[in-house]
C-alpha cells in the first residue's frame, strides 16, 4: 500500500470518529438523555449486580437459600418493571417523556435510601422496596429510547442509541465498580444504596434543568415525522421473530448479572477466585475502554447497515461466551470479555434503532414498552434460573446456559431478520 493510500485511508478513519462523536452537537437531546442513563444505570448495576447479592447474607437467611433468595428479590424488581412498561409508554405517548422521566428519577430516591435501612431478619421488606424500584424504572427506560426514536432520524439512530449505550457501559463498570471497591474495603454494601439514590437525585435534577430551558428537545424531528408516514406496516411474523431475539438474549444476559461478581471472586473451586486487581483487568478495564470508543463502534451501524451489524455482534458474543464458560485462564477470559464489550457496543445500538424504527412518534413509547416487557419476562426469569442453577448444578453452569442461549439468538438474527430493515434509514459515511 502507498502512502498516499495509507494517508487516505487514516483520514477516514478520523472523519468517521469526528462524524461519530459530532451527533452529540448537532442533537443536543443526547446531552440530557445520556446524563439520565448514565445516572439511572450506575444506580442499577450497584444495587442489583453488585449490594443485594453481598447484602441478603447480612439479613440472616440461610446460607443454603442464599441463591433462590437473591434472585427471588432482583426478580422482584424485574417483575414490577416488566408488566408496567405498557401502561407507562402509554403515559408517555400521552403527557410527554420528559415528564415520566423526571418523575421515575425523583420517585426512586426514597425507596432506595429506605432500602439500606433495613436491619437483621426484615429481609423480606425489599421485595416491596424493590417492586417500587422496578415500577420506577417501567416508566424511565421507555420514556429514555422512544425520546432518541422522535428526536433522531433512523439513518443516524444507531450512532444516537450508541450514545446511550456509551453511558450505559460507564454507568454499569462505575456502578458495579464503586459498589464491589466499597464492599471489599469494609464489608458493608448498604453503602451504596445511599450513592445509588444521591445518583439518581442529581440525573433527576439535571433532567428538569435541561427540559425546563429547553422544551423543544422533547419534540419529535421533521425529519423523523417523515420518516414515520413512509414506513411500511411490519408484518406480524417479523415481529415474531424480532420478540424471540428479544427474549433470548436478555435471558442469556440476566443469567449472569447477578452472580458475575461472585463468580469472578468467589473461593475456588467453584468459583474463579480472583483479586480485586484482576476483576479489574478481566472486566473493568475492557467494559471501560470500549465504553469509551462506543460511539465510533455504534456508528457502524449505520454505514455498514444495521442488520449485518447485529447478526456479527451477537454472533462474537456467543462465542466469547462460549470461552468464559469453559476456560479459566485471566489472559483468555480478558480477551473473551474484550470481544464482548466491543461487539456489544456495535450490535445494541444497532438493535434499539431497528427496533424505535417499527413505528411512529404516536405509538412508539407503548411499542417499544411492549418489546420491554417481553425483555423484562426475560429478565425476571432469568435471575431465578440462575439462582437454582448456581445452588444446583454448578457455578460455571450459568455461563454455558448464557452461552448456548446467545448462540440461538444469534442463529435467529441470521436466518428470521427482514432485509427492508437492513436498507431502512442507511447513509452515506461522513454526512450527519
Amino acid at each position: 500500500m502507498s502512502l498516499p493510500e495509507q494517508d487516505s485511508k487514516i483520514l477516514k478513519v478520523r472523519r468517521g470518529i469526528l462524524a461519530a462523536f459530532s451527533i452529540i452537537g448537532h442533537f443536543p437531546v443526547l446531552l440530557p438523555v445520556g446524563l439520565i442513563t448514565l445516572f439511572a444505570e450506575m444506580t442499577y448495576s450497584g444495587v442489583n449486580n453488585v449490594s443485594i447479592p453481598f447484602y441478603i447474607p447480612l439479613l440472616g437467611v440461610a446460607q443454603a437459600d442464599e441463591g433462590r433468595v437473591i434472585g427471588a428479590v432482583i426478580s422482584t424488581f424485574l417483575l414490577a418493571e416488566t408488566f408496567l412498561r405498557v401502561p407507562f409508554g402509554w403515559i408517555s405517548d400521552r403527557f410527554g417523556r420528559a415528564n415520566v422521566i423526571i418523575a421515575a428519577m425523583v420517585l426512586s430516591v426514597p425507596t432506595i435510601t429506605l432500602s439500606a435501612l433495613i436491619h437483621a431478619g426484615q429481609w423480606r421488606l425489599l421485595f416491596p422496596l424493590r417492586a417500587w424500584d422496578g415500577m420506577m424504572a417501567a416508566a424511565l427506560w421507555p420514556s429514555v429510547y422512544a425520546l432518541v426514536g422522535d428526536t433522531i432520524p433512523g439513518r443516524l439512530r444507531a450512532n444516537a442509541m450508541g450514545v446511550i449505550n456509551m453511558m450505559y457501559m460507564l454507568a454499569l463498570f462505575a456502578g458495579s465498580g464503586v459498589a464491589t471497591a466499597i464492599f471489599n474495603a469494609n464489608h458493608n454494601p448498604r453503602l451504596f444504596f445511599f450513592i445509588g439514590a444521591a445518583a439518581m437525585a442529581v440525573g433527576a435534577l439535571a433532567a428538569l434543568i435541561f427540559f425546563r430551558l429547553r422544551p423543544e428537545l422533547n419534540t419529535p424531528h421533521p425529519e423523523v415525522d417523515e420518516e414515520d408516514a413512509e414506513r411500511a406496516i411490519v408484518k406480524v411474523i417479523h415481529h415474531v421473530s424480532l420478540l424471540t431475539i428479544t427474549f433470548t438474549q436478555n435471558f442469556a444476559i440476566t443469567l449472569l448479572a447477578p452472580f458475575m461478581i461472585k463468580y469472578i471472586m468467589g473461593p475456588r473451586p467453584q468459583n474463579l477466585g480472583f483479586n480485586l486487581p484482576q476483576l479489574v483487568t478481566l472486566v473493568g478495564i475492557p467494559v471501560l475502554g470500549v465504553g469509551l470508543l462506543a460511539l465510533p463502534l455504534s456508528r457502524l451501524g449505520d454505514v455498514w447497515g444495521k442488520v449485518v451489524v447485529v447478526r456479527v455482534a451477537f454472533t462474537s458474543i456467543a462465542l466469547a461466551l462460549w470461552v468464559f464458560a469453559l476456560s479459566r485462564n485471566l489472559g483468555i477470559l480478558a480477551l473473551a470479555a474484550f470481544v464482548i464489550a466491543v461487539t456489544f457496543a456495535m450490535g445494541i445500538p444497532a438493535w434499539l434503532a431497528i427496533i424505535s424504527s417499527l413505528t411512529n412518534s404516536k405509538t412508539r413509547g407503548v411499542t417499544l414498552a411492549g418489546y420491554g416487557t417481553v425483555q423484562g419476562l426475560a429478565s425476571v426469569l432469568g435471575p431465578l434460573v440462575a439462582g437454582f442453577i448456581w445452588d444446583k448444578v454448578g457455578h460455571a453452569s450459568i455461563f454455558m446456559a448464557s452461552a448456548g442461549l446467545v448462540t440461538i439468538a444469534a442463529l435467529l438474527t441470521w436466518f428470521t431478520l427482514p432485509e427492508h430493515l437492513h436498507r431502512h434509514g442507511q447513509k452515506q459515511p461522513g454526512t450527519v
